[in-house]
């Protein structure tokens, strides 16, 4: 499937940010509020955490790799992993939703594996690369609305690395922009108000309307 036009009707929503953002429970107040409206909609996480998928797997290889006899990993293998589970979770899950008409708010992209893998000390090469081949699983499809959330502060402590993942989500922000839509949401006030700013673009979206 990799590369070919792909026919969707649903409409594909991103929220990504550094951990300590906000951006897991700003996806789940999109996604509620999307719900409510009574429009087909699900909410999805990468790597995933649903028992039985590579998701799951990837998840728990990762944040507690001593359970898999793993002593280490160097941050590319990381971030290879995490697209293998991307990879499983859009031909599997996401792209069928999304052809059935069904909107999908999906909880991180490609993004995270690019930031942390380079803030992580992985080859910038090596990394487009193998986000590469995530692209080709994508096909045509993009996100018909890309929110990045951002703060000046992290809500909880978080490692020294936070400035650096950051600046590459800016970076990207940047790039990507011209692309596809892209949103910066400042969630510097309570959650309600970001939770509005988001609303209020997706309300304005097109594909709200249908």
């Amino acid at each position: 499937m990799g590369g070919e036009i792909l026919e969707t009707n649903g409409y594909l929503i991103v929220v990504e940010g550094p951990d300590g953002v906000g951006k897991s429970e700003l996806a789940t107040r999109l996604f509620r509020s999307i719900q409510s409206s009574g429009q087909p909609v699900e909410m999805k996480t990468f790597p995933g955490k649903e028992p039985g998928t590579l998701g799951k797997l990837v998840y728990d290889l990762h944040h507690d790799p001593d359970k898999f006899n793993v002593t280490h990993l160097a941050p590319a293998s990381i971030q290879l992993l995490h697209i293998a589970a991307h990879v499983d979770a859009i031909e599997r899950q996401i792209i069928p939703a999304l052809r059935r008409g069904v909107h999908v708010v999906l909880d991180r992209f490609w993004w995270s594996a690019f930031v942390y893998g380079l803030a992580g000390g992985a080859d910038r090469a090596l990394l487009e690369q193998m986000i590469g081949v995530e692209k080709l699983a994508w096909g045509s499809t993009k996100p018909d609305l890309l929110f990045l959330i951002d703060r000046r502060e992290p809500f909880r402590d978080e490692p020294d690395l936070w400035p650096v993942w950051r600046k590459y989500y800016a970076e990207l922000l940047s790039i990507e922009t011209t692309h596809h839509p892209c949103y910066l949401i400042e969630n510097e006030g309570t959650i309600e108000e970001a939770e509005t700013a988001m609303r209020d673009i997706w309300e304005k979206s097109e594909r709200s309307q249908v």
